[in-house]
């Protein structure tokens, strides 16, 4: 297979990607005597390091470190990013990778599967949710960090990756192929006629996966929905503003202004002639940027109810742009000035190599309002309703709980991500458990007991079906008490 380089890979990846807003910004190179003493000045400081620096680095090496100190100078919003760190931010904000299809978390020394996609090459070979990564391409990785894990796992699509997983005490081996994997960024489930929905962020991706949860509502018929926008610290404007338009009620979503003359300011636009649903959005202190636009809009638009805490603030908007390098400035940007890619007109038959681009700037170019002119980058979103956030209660976060799958009947001994989220469950309503490990040990063993016992159920402490569902409606019935955010949601929505 022919390999393309790394640098080409970039560009075509941001040529396809819709970025933070809509345009990049005019990098022109001054000819003012003013810029030639700078310029000379700065080679000036780069020769003295070279000189003086008691260890190797290369010029290249300092070309980036110049230009990382530049944008760094900056808000804190605006940074630059090398090719690999390029590719790894447009993995997170594009929404897809090359990978095995798999959430792992840290739980103690081990990193787990807590989450296997549908039809991904994880679930086709036969990795489960629960797994616990033991060796990456016979590499021991007990004790190492997620970062590390997935680093490992990750590779080049229609690769093989070996990975060696621990599940109930025994070694597994799989060999996988890599392939394109796209993150879902939406949960979903319909509660009692009410419909509850979680985007975690704005990725290319959610608006896709907005439709999928919007058409299983109305499928079902139902009219109230709680939006969790909580800890969603933004991404895609323009996916932000796609889901708005199911919501919000016609006329001005946002207006995004530019400093920029050569930029035009946008006001995005809703269309409904009405608000479909009735709607209470949950927002908290990391509730930001393209999440603040959707949370804002509803609340100016009166399309819905803001309940939760102060949300962050950010109202300033991010475009990204690969930059050339030096040795890419004198062959295709001295003449034109310009070292924005962007801004060049290179023929098709012109690719840039990795030489070429030094990497990829992501600066804020604008910012945006609400629709009733509202700037609150500073200042944040005050909830209609000002509920503090949900604390731990025994130990346990309330939020961190995923309903038990009713796929397996652990016993004594065995391992999971069920027995770890019943676990959390016993602990959060007041049973003896230690700190939740995903094993099923003595103690946990004798909790099950205990409760199937006072649920009226056959008391033999085996993680069956029953008890699992039993333990899920323990789980809802507890979350509107302790998760004041949720539960004052609902009530607002079963007045209605």
């Amino acid at each position: 297979m022919k390999r393309r380089s790394k640098a080409g890979a970039l560009i075509i990846t941001l040529a396809m990607f819709i970025s933070f807003c809509l345009a990049p910004v005019a990098m022109a190179a001054g000819s003012s005597t003013g810029d030639s003493v700078t310029g000379e000045y700065l080679e000036s400081l780069m020769k003295m390091a070279q000189q003086e620096y008691n260890y190797e680095i290369t010029q290249p090496e300092l070309t980036r470190g110049a230009v990382k100190g530049i944008f760094k100078s900056m808000d804190d919003y605006t940074e630059f990013f090398t090719t690999e760190e390029a590719r790894q931010f447009m993995e997170t904000v594009g929404g897809s990778y090359s990978g095995i299809g798999v959430v792992l978390s840290q739980m103690e020394k081990f990193v787990v599967v807590t989450r296997v996609f549908s039809s991904s090459p994880a679930e086709t070979t036969g990795i489960m949710i629960g797994d616990k990564i033991a060796a990456v391409n016979s590499k021991d990785v007990i004790g190492a960090s997620v970062d590390e894990v997935s680093s490992l796992i990750r590779g080049e699509e229609d690769t093989q990756v070996n990975i060696g997983v621990l599940r109930e005490n025994s070694l597994h081996n799989f060999t996988v192929t890599r392939k394109a994997i796209k993150i879902n960024p939406i949960s979903y489930e319909i509660r009692d006629g009410i419909a509850y929905i979680s985007i975690d962020t704005f990725n290319s991706n959610t608006y896709d996966y907005w439709g999928d949860a919007q058409n299983a509502v109305d499928e079902a018929g139902v009219k109230r929905i709680i939006l969790d926008l909580r800890n969603n610290t933004g991404g895609e404007v323009d996916q932000a503003i796609a889901v708005a338009r199911q919501l919000v009620p016609e006329g001005v979503i946002s207006t995004l202004e530019f400093r920029n003359p050569d930029l035009k300011d946008t006001v995005y636009k809703s269309y409904l002639q009405e608000s479909p649903y009735q709607l209470v959005v949950l927002v908290n202190g990391m509730t930001a940027s393209a999440s603040e636009i959707l949370a804002g809009a509803i609340q100016d638009t009166h399309a819905g109810t803001l309940v939760g805490s102060k949300t962050f603030g950010k109202a300033r908007v991010q475009s990204v742009m690969p930059v050339l390098s030096p040795e890419g400035y004198q062959k295709y940007g001295q003449k034109s000035g310009q070292v924005n890619v962007y801004n060049l007109k290179l023929s098709d038959q012109i690719k840039l190599t990795d030489e070429d681009v030094l990497g990829l700037v992501k600066i804020t170019t604008g910012t945006y309002t609400t629709p009733a002119g509202r700037m609150i980058d500073g200042q944040g979103l005050t909830p209609d309703e000002t509920i503090a956030d949900p604390e731990i209660k025994n130990g346990v976060y309330i939020n961190s709980i995923v309903k038990l799958t009713q796929t397996v009947k652990p016993g004594l001994n065995a391992e999971g991500l069920d027995v770890y989220n019943a676990e959390k469950i016993l602990k959060l309503i007041g049973y003896d458990i230690d700190t939740p490990d995903m094993k099923l040990d003595n103690k946990t063993f004798a909790a099950i007991q205990k409760f199937q016992s006072e649920q009226g159920l056959y008391a033999y402490g085996v993680l069956d079906f029953t008890t699992q569902q039993a333990l899920n409606q323990q789980y809802y019935k507890v979350l509107p008490e302790i998760d004041r955010q949720y539960g004052r949601a609902l009530e607002i929505l079963q007045s209605n």
